[in-house]
């Protein structure tokens, strides 16, 4: 009964994704619930980043297929539907250790050690490699609506920009950056300190967004001016834009990992790399009152 009901439950989403562009919530949640969906096969070896293309609606995911600061030319991209079946294991393959994502109109940039691969969807091809000196691990990436590629740089302390082809470094003085999420002019850095950082472009100036987060790794928006922030070692929390935080998922007594987490807002959908386990997971943002 209970397979049907997921079932039941998925195929719902699917046709809502065809019929429905509503936008995510729009207050924020009193009492936030993750239902899990579906997980794919274990063959994601070593994931570290989904993202979801809403234009083609699919699913890219990164698997870094090795220890992630050992490039080894064995890296590869997948390409997965809503529903969690992999439609192509290995669309991008032999690339040094993918980590973060992030899509701009036709283009997919990914983090490959010091390099931000730049993919042509359409024609499946890495059309540039961009090198970002002084980098010796690129973690994650974040997209502005004006193309902007904004990255973490995590030994290195780095938060850099890739625009028009030229890079420019915005900070080198971080602890341990990870995660990064472009908004509304700022971006959120997640910080080895356990805390979250919004830096703004404009002002150049830093706040606390919110403290007390071990490993912070993907931070997505969901539309109320509230996060979810993931931590590696298998922790979700829900964020207000306060810094008031709630526990939706612990794993770590099963020693299954949350890696760069992401979002599908029509479906109200997260996503949730687990790099050990070797497989994505989905579940579906609720607000149980």
């Amino acid at each position: 009964m209970r397979v049907i009901l997921v079932l039941v439950v998925i195929t719902a989403f699917s046709v809502q994704l065809c019929t429905s562009q509503k936008s995510s919530f729009t207050k924020s949640l009193k009492n936030p619930k993750l239902i899990k969906l579906w997980e794919t096969d274990t063959v994601l070896n070593d994931l570290e980043s989904a993202i979801y293309d809403k234009r083609n609606t699919i699913l890219y995911v990164t698997s870094i297929n090795g220890h992630w600061m050992k490039p080894n030319g064995k890296g590869f991209i997948s390409k997965v539907d809503i529903n969690g079946k992999i439609k192509n294991h290995k669309w991008i393959d032999n690339i040094e250790g993918p980590t973060g994502t992030a899509i701009y109109k036709d283009k997919l940039f990914v983090a490959d050690f010091d390099t931000v691969l730049e993919i042509d969807i359409n024609t499946s091809k890495i059309v540039k490699r961009h090198k970002i000196e002084g980098t010796e691990r690129i973690n994650d990436l974040t997209s502005s609506e004006d193309g902007a590629i904004y990255g973490s740089g995590t030994k290195s302390g780095k938060l850099f920009v890739l625009k028009d082809g030229i890079v420019t470094i915005l900070k080198n003085d971080l602890e341990w950056p990870n995660g990064v999420l472009y908004e509304k002019g700022n971006i959120l850095i997640g910080l080895g300190d356990k805390t979250i950082k919004s830096y703004n472009l404009k002002t150049k100036t830093s706040k606390t967004v919110a403290k007390d987060i071990s490993n912070p790794d993907g931070i997505i928006a969901i539309g109320n001016d509230d996060y979810l922030i993931s931590s590696w070692e298998g922790m979700i929390h829900y964020v207000t834009k306060n810094g008031d935080k709630t526990m939706l998922l612990d794993t770590t007594k099963e020693k299954v990992n949350s890696a760069d987490i992401a979002y599908i807002p029509e479906l109200k959908m997260v996503l949730v790399p687990a790099m050990l386990q070797h497989k994505l997971t989905a579940y579906r943002l609720i607000d149980e009152n």
